[in-house]
């Protein structure tokens, strides 16, 4: 019986260092699977927040470009208005200094 008690013992004992091989492995294989899972969630995280990066970057380019818009065609205006009074200027110039070559020279 004591004999069998022993056996009995031995057997439980190798049953529970099987199962704490068993729970060593399985743990082992969690962790790196939950490491590849951490990895994985990560990198779509990463690319989120480039994706969203690249959408702020470009809204503000383009709100940019439209409250700079009529800022540019106000400049647009202005130069041509001052490039049409030259223009003016310059005619006006040259009607005078055409009309004051004829009267002092007269008709020749």
């Amino acid at each position: 019986m004591a004999l069998e008690a022993i056996k009995s013992i031995k057997e439980a004992e190798e049953q529970a260092a099987s199962i704490v091989n068993k729970a060593i492995s399985d743990s082992k294989d969690i962790l790196k699977k939950s490491e590849n899972y951490a990895e994985q969630q990560y990198k779509k995280v990463l690319e989120a927040a480039r994706e969203q990066t690249k959408k702020i970057i470009e809204n503000a380019k383009e709100e940019g470009r439209r409250k700079s818009e009529p800022i540019f065609e106000k400049g647009k205006l202005e130069v041509e208005n001052i490039l049409n009074s030259e223009s003016e200027r310059f005619d006006r110039a040259v009607k005078t200094v055409v009309e004051r070559i004829v009267r002092n020279n007269g008709n020749s």
